[in-house]
């Protein structure tokens, strides 16, 4: 429906607006028709809906930007209309959530920007006093993804269900950025995910309409070294029955782009576009490249590498692609509609994490939303790494309870880890993690360093590593447990060092909890040996892999040792179309500096 490259005309495309929804769809039908009668329709395979800024649903000038809120007549109409039918038409349920004796369904606004974009409890909202803007950016994500849904059903009824259809959207591991990365407007100090609308993306993997979603690989590290992954959660997607989809627009030596990690050389390009395709196969996702950055009569040798691409992507369709990771890593929607819209927090805790420490901890995860572990969708797993749990209501917090204390599962906590409930209490996070807290309330950055060697979580560990944030959090976490075994301190405003990594084994489960945000490779290395899954190295190289195939992408290169989780009959270099190694559980090569190998495993028949 809409390009990525083609902006929607501002704020005439407004979901809010019920002439454009239907105009909207209007045009899809129509559009559909006139395929259908001219004979192209047989040759379209999917179609991708789209709105908003650069046509991914979200909203450029209230989002990407500090400009707060949507106004307009027909929003205000919308929520008056979303809080009758969440609060069922009980005023005095919506008096109580808002603790507001004097509100009327007739009267409620949408939030002024102060209330919208600063929080009472600095990085949190408290549920008692901010029910108005939690259910503000609530009715966003739910329009946003009611029009998603909304104009796929049309695609689907208007093709008789014989096209796929699908949309940009749930970019809930990266949204934490805003236009001033992006350098067009001056930068912000707030995020983009509650004013997305990005935040409906459970509803939308909920719709039986929605085929696919589709996100850029992450804008925040692409250069050699970097990982390249969706925006999305993506094995959520995966159990939801959704194909994820990567466009790959990686800025080539040949682009005229400085930006986004541009490569400088032929070889850089090569290695990049290689760790992107061994990232989308090994995860069973699909991929397309932008054109114009891969464009043969630029650059000859982008032919043959696409054409190898299509080769091997259609190979390693006969391999087994069941995930195999044994690491979740897991980002919480609902607790985002309970922060406050600064991205303090969200940058390093959501963004670089998921960048940085965890592609080069040597053994490959899965990003899932943390409500389908709640509800018990998710397979199985020996670590779960919870990179923003602050807000569980009662019945979360038992059936999240019910998923980790057994068969001997390891929890790494960061931060604030169950801290919201109805109220912001130290006690909930106890209930939730097994450790006692204390909390200093004054703003700052906090670092973490080791200062017990003798765990195995921390055992070979240099004593100059430290991590955290020089963005202000606040409240700021500290273990306050003499029965907790502690591993680390985290040094804070008034030059406070309280213990700020621990460790809890009880019968069932172990529980590890960090009080500052961006954990290196190093330290989630050991927590995910120590909870008892596979590493395959520990040389700080990016590692994709499943049951049948291996990709590694590296900066430094030189000689490797790769541990398989079990012996395979033959090692097949793919890219060098060689054989490696047979009959072994671990082989060793010699990687070029900057470079990415991706190696099939083939195994005997069980």
């Amino acid at each position: 429906m809409s390009s990525k490259r083609t902006r929607t005309g501002g704020d005439t495309a407004n979901p809010s607006r019920r002439a454009w929804r239907e105009q909207a769809n209007d045009f899809l039908r129509a559009y559909i028709q006139r395929l259908s009668e001219t004979g192209l329709l047989e040759r379209v395979t999917a179609f991708q809906v789209g709105a908003g800024h650069t046509g991914e649903w979200v909203k450029g000038e209230t989002s990407m930007y500090s400009v707060c809120g949507d106004y307009s007549a027909p929003m205000r109409r919308r929520f008056r209309e979303w809080l009758r039918a969440r609060y069922h038409a009980d005023l005095a349920a919506l008096r109580a959530a808002w603790n507001d004796p004097g509100i009327t369904f007739e009267t409620a606004e949408v939030p002024a920007a102060g209330e919208q974009l600063h929080a009472r409890n600095f990085l949190f909202r408290d549920p008692r006093q901010e029910g108005r803007v939690i259910d503000y950016f609530r009715c966003l994500a739910d329009l946003s993804a009611e029009a998603v849904t909304d104009f796929c059903r049309t695609v689907k009824e208007a093709t008789a269900g014989r096209k796929l259809a699908g949309a940009f959207y749930g970019y809930l591991i990266e949204l934490a950025w805003n236009g001033g990365f992006f350098a067009e407007r001056p930068d912000s100090d707030y995020s983009t995910y509650q004013r997305s609308g990005h935040l409906g993306l459970r509803r939308v993997l909920e719709s039986p309409h929605v085929d696919f979603l589709v996100s850029p690989y992450s804008y925040g590290f692409r250069g050699i070294g970097g990982d390249g992954p969706s925006m999305l959660p993506v094995e959520s997607a995966r159990v939801h029955g959704k194909l994820v989809l990567i466009e790959d627009d990686t800025r080539t030596h040949i682009d005229s782009d400085p930006n986004y990690g541009r490569t400088a050389t032929l070889a850089e390009s090569v290695a990049i576009l290689r760790r992107n395709f061994a990232g989308a196969v090994v995860r069973g996702q699909g991929m397309w490249w932008a054109s114009w950055k891969t464009d043969p009569a630029k650059e000859p040798a982008f032919l043959p590498l696409l054409r190898e691409f299509e080769r091997l992507g259609t190979l390693l369709l006969d391999t087994d692609r069941t995930p195999s990771a044994e690491v979740a890593v897991l980002v919480d929607d609902e607790s985002l509609f309970y922060e406050s819209c600064l991205n303090n927090f969200d940058i390093p805790g959501i963004f670089q994490q998921r960048l940085w420490g965890l592609p080069h901890m040597g053994a490959p995860f899965d990003t899932c939303l943390l409500q389908d572990l709640v509800e018990g969708r998710l397979r199985p797993y020996k670590l779960y790494v919870f990179l923003n749990a602050f807000r569980l209501d009662r019945t979360r917090r038992d059936r999240l309870a019910a998923q980790l204390r057994r068969d001997h599962r390891a929890a790494l906590w960061i931060y604030a880890p169950g801290y919201l409930e109805d109220d912001p209490s130290l006690k909930h996070m106890t209930e939730l993690t097994g450790f006692r807290f204390g909390a200093g309330e004054r703003p700052w950055g906090p670092l973490v360093h080791v200062t017990n060697f003798a765990h195995p979580v921390t055992r070979g560990l240099p004593q100059d590593l430290f991590w955290g944030t020089n963005n202000k959090l606040g409240p700021i976490f500290y273990v306050d447990d003499p029965a907790a075994t502690v591993l680390g301190e985290v040094v804070y405003s008034q030059g406070n060092c309280k213990p700020g990594m621990t460790v809890k084994t009880f019968p069932d489960w172990t529980s590890i909890y960090v009080a500052a945000p961006n954990i290196p490779a190093p330290v989630l290395r050991n927590a995910a040996r120590f909870a008892g899954a596979h590493i395959y190295n520990g040389d700080g190289d990016v590692i994709y892999a499943n049951r049948d195939v291996l990709g590694v992408h590296t900066v430094s290169g030189g000689p490797r040792l790769f541990k398989l989780p079990r012996a395979a009959e033959e090692v097949l270099d793919l890219f060098q179309d060689k054989i490696v190694a047979r009959h072994t559980a671990a082989f060793e090569v010699s990687l070029p500096p900057a470079s990415t190998a991706l190696y099939r495993l083939r195994h005997q028949p069980a």
